[in-house]
């Protein structure tokens, strides 16, 4: 601290005799500072030299404070204090179905729920964007189910809340659960869409099905139990969670489950594919929900089935495609509607094509597809009719105290009292049943309604309970009306996001056109059969080159062969004998290559980018052109001129570095009328064989009028502008190669470069003129006139590059001459024939 203790001294609070055994450097300091400080200062004045003195003190009492301040952050092992999270909001609106809670409270969202049958929860977080999407969906689903499910929502992103404890570690929102009144929840893993969550609740509401031989609704395959089905049956109570599981992983249900009571000592569970029955043989204590599930879902298999890529990454569809080649069938898949004729039609061919040994299938799907198609149109007649609901007349009812009564019964219980109604004297005067004689026999049992009363003594009008037939809403004509009003709200619902279609009726016969024998090739690979939907998955179909929104039914078939690099569309109507032909032709190898690709569809949201001149804002110009697979041949086969062709991707983020070099270039050389720069989109063109490349970027460089000459941009060599520049220089004909030496000069930005390279322009055009004088000695007659020609418009443009490099409309037009010249004269033109020789 003795630098402290020196600005003391300095400022005169502290006096120098203090420390007079001090060492001599102090000394030396003291007597070396005041005069510093008056030299400076220049003040002899003492009051002037004492407020010098104080403000050096305060400018170093500064330094040190900020100096302990430093020290005391640094050495402060207190953690950094955070601000507050901002108060929760209301995601939801507060009069929507949806009950919102968006503090976060789990416990209190969970105890809500179970107190209904069925409640689907949305665990959110507010500023995921998948989840405001989701918010619109699920409050469309909950207005429509609001009858049968309870909907929540439960904010799990608010700090501090207790869902945000729970569950910190969700890497996606939102996540959706379904909770029964009792059990585990069960989650919904399809899409995020009004339509498959109101499929999925359906067919969780309705689990299992009684078995019936004569009319079993399933998709691809449908699981029998025989159990005991009574009240409080634990094997039926398994199986039932099993049903609601199954759920979890296959959202869209293919598998059916039905139940048959029966009274067994053991338990038998039937899978029934297309091909086989699969029975599992269990001990009663081994009903157990996991091991059976995962026996179900194991042993299923199908020789086709739906497909639905996560939209993430996902290896779903690449382990379908790579095994061998595939049959896509694209189709409208409305969640909403019981079946999908097209799919059960791809299944009927699918079936024929992999039995090979003949096997007796378990169901007819020609006769299945029929029976839906009489149960559309039925449904369809049935919902076009506008019927209103009738109205329920008014209930009168008794008090808290009041007994339900049954006149089917002759006992009925009152409080804790029980009236045997043969017991009641009923006297002379007119019978009344038990009931109208309530009131009188228990006047103690208050009645709302004089009304109530005297309809009590009416007996005759209540064979079954208090209400009438028509006004009881649990009756079995209510119920049934019920149940005929949903299945059209329902069928409304799915005819507005899409019509059903049906496969037409072929006149032909299929018989004659024979596939069974055809899967059955173990060395070369049989097709496999699937499906996507094509509502969702049309992107898909854009990539092969399928327009799905010009076909009125959003329908496409197609057979992709990932090992060979190809497909194959299939062309003309979808019915079952084209598919059958479409297969077989496969199978003979007789199918033309398809050269579509997703640039034949044109896309509304696709952008263009131009480059905008600074002289005419409504002109632009395009140095390199963007080609597809449509105008690819007509592109780069045009004569008498050279292209210069550059394949990319948009999965290559190398690419774009090198467009810039390939730009630059095309923009130098844009005078050189006979060069053409160009590039196409390699990962999504489908091109001939010997124009697909590998590897992205790609340059190829075809030469004027020999296109079989094409050469490939070495790839051990970097992609620069001087690089590119010599690759071009070294491919391109005499003519051209000085027209682009001459179109790189007039863009050079420097005099001194410019001059340089115009020089070099001059000694190359003496050097043709030499070389073809050389040749004009050896030639005949015919050949001098060529070459004579051609020797006068070399003179001239050396001329030109002398005196006049800048008239480039002049030296163009010379230019131009040589590229009439040589027009007709593909082969035999001189140059060419200097060229040769050179």
């Amino acid at each position: 601290m003795n630098w402290l203790r020196k600005s003391l001294v300095r400022a005169g609070i502290l006096s120098s005799n203090r420390h007079k055994s001090g060492d001599k450097n102090e000394q030396q300091d003291q007597s070396v500072n005041v005069p510093y400080d008056r030299e400076v200062t220049g003040l002899n004045d003492p009051l002037k030299e004492y407020m010098a003195k104080m403000l050096n003190l305060i400018r170093e009492l500064i330094i040190f404070c900020l100096l302990m301040m430093a020290i005391s952050a640094l050495t402060n092992d207190s953690p950094p204090k955070v601000s507050k999270a901002a108060a929760a909001t209301p995601f939801l609106s507060k009069n929507a179905l949806v009950k919102d809670f968006y503090k976060g409270e789990l416990s209190a969202a969970i105890d809500y729920a179970r107190n209904f049958e069925f409640s689907f929860i949305m665990f959110y977080a507010p500023w995921d964007a998948q989840s405001q999407a989701a918010r619109k969906e699920f409050l469309a689903a909950a207005n429509y189910m609001k009858d049968y499910v309870v909907f929540t929502a439960v904010n799990c992103w608010q700090p501090q809340s207790e869902c945000r404890n729970q569950y910190n570690k969700v890497y996606r929102w939102p996540v959706l659960i379904v909770y029964p009144c009792f059990g585990p929840g069960i989650k919904y893993n399809g899409p995020i869409s009004a339509p498959h969550m109101i499929s999925f609740l359906y067919k969780l509401m309705k689990p299992l099905k009684k078995i019936s031989d004569t009319n079993l609704n399933f998709e691809e395959a449908f699981v029998v139990a025989e159990l005991n089905a009574l009240p409080k049956s634990r094997e039926f109570s398994v199986y039932y969670t099993i049903a609601l599981k199954y759920l979890e992983s296959d959202y869209e249900g293919r598998i059916t489950f039905y139940v048959k009571p029966v009274k067994v000592s053991q338990n038998k569970l039937s899978l029934y594919l297309w091909n086989q029955v699969r029975v599992l043989d269990i001990e009663p204590g081994d009903w157990k929900v996991a091991p059976i599930l995962n026996w179900i879902i194991k042993s299923s298999e199908s020789p086709s089935s739906w497909l639905a890529p996560s939209g993430s990454k996902s290896s779903l569809l690449s382990d379908v495609l790579q095994p061998g080649p595939s049959l896509i069938l694209f189709t409208a898949k409305n969640p909403l509607h019981s079946a999908n004729d097209y799919y059960m039609m791809l299944q009927e061919v699918a079936h024929e094509y992999k039995n090979c040994d003949d096997w007796g299938l378990n169901y007819d799907m020609a006769t299945k597809r029929s029976r839906n198609l009489l149960e559309y149109q039925k449904l369809k007649r049935m919902c076009q009719v506008k019927s209103t609901p009738a109205k329920l007349n008014d209930v009168w009812s008794l008090s808290i105290s009041a007994p339900f009564v049954n006149s089917s019964s002759n006992k009925l219980t009152i409080g804790n009292k029980q009236v045997d109604c043969n017991s009641i004297n009923l006297g002379v005067r007119e019978p009344f049943t038990c009931q109208g004689l309530i009131a009188e026999k228990f006047p103690d049992v208050p009645i709302k309604s004089g009304k109530f009363k005297n309809a009590l003594r009416e007996s005759e009008l209540y064979p079954t309970s208090m209400w009438r037939q028509d006004s009881d809403p649990k009756s079995m004509q209510n119920l049934r009306k019920l149940l005929r009003r949903d299945k059209c709200r329902t069928f409304l619902l799915a005819e507005e996001l899409t019509k059903a279609i049906f496969v037409e009726s072929n006149i032909e016969n299929t018989d004659q056109i024979d596939i069974s024998t055809l899967g059955c090739d173990k060395v070369n690979g049989s097709l496999n059969f699937i499906a996507l939907d094509s509502l969702r998955y049309y992107m898909f179909a854009e990539r092969l080159g399928i327009d799905l929104s010009t076909k009125s039914d959003s329908s496409a078939v197609v057979i992709l062969d990932e090992s060979l690099e190809t497909h194959y569309i299939m062309q003309g109507r979808i019915n079952s004998t084209n598919l059958r032909r479409f297969v077989q032709r496969f199978s003979n190898n007789t199918l033309t290559r398809s050269m579509k690709s997703s640039v034949n569809v044109v896309h509304n949201y696709t952008p263009s980018y131009r480059i905008r001149t600074e002289d005419n804002a409504d002109t632009f110009t395009v140095y390199v052109e963007e080609i597809d697979s449509t105008n690819f041949l007509d592109t780069i086969q045009q004569q008498n001129k050279a292209t210069v062709l550059m394949y990319y991707s948009k999965q290559c983020s190398y690419c774009n570095g090198i467009s810039y070099v390939f730009l630059t270039l095309a923009r130098k050389l844009s005078f050189v009328d006979n060069l053409q720069f160009a590039r196409i989109d390699g990962d999504i063109n489908i091109l001939p064989w010997e124009y697909t490349m590998e590897e992205f970027p790609t340059i190829l460089f075809i030469p004027t009028n020999r296109k079989e000459e094409s050469r490939v941009y070495p790839s051990n060599i970097p992609i620069t502008v001087p690089h590119l520049l010599g690759f071009i220089l070294s491919n391109v004909d005499v003519s051209s190669k000085l027209h682009v030496m001459y179109s790189v000069c007039l863009h050079s930005q420097l005099e001194k470069d410019k001059n340089i390279c115009m020089a070099t322009i001059r000694n190359e055009t003496l050097s043709l003129i030499d070389k073809t004088l050389t040749y004009w000695r050896k030639s005949n007659n015919r050949h001098r006139q060529l070459l004579l020609h051609n020797l006068k418009q070399l003179r001239q443009l050396h001329f030109l590059f002398n005196h006049s490099p800048d008239d480039y409309k002049l030296i163009e037009s010379y230019f131009k001459k040589l590229q009439v010249y040589e027009k007709g004269h593909n082969t035999t033109s001189s140059l060419y024939l200097v060229k040769d020789e050179l």
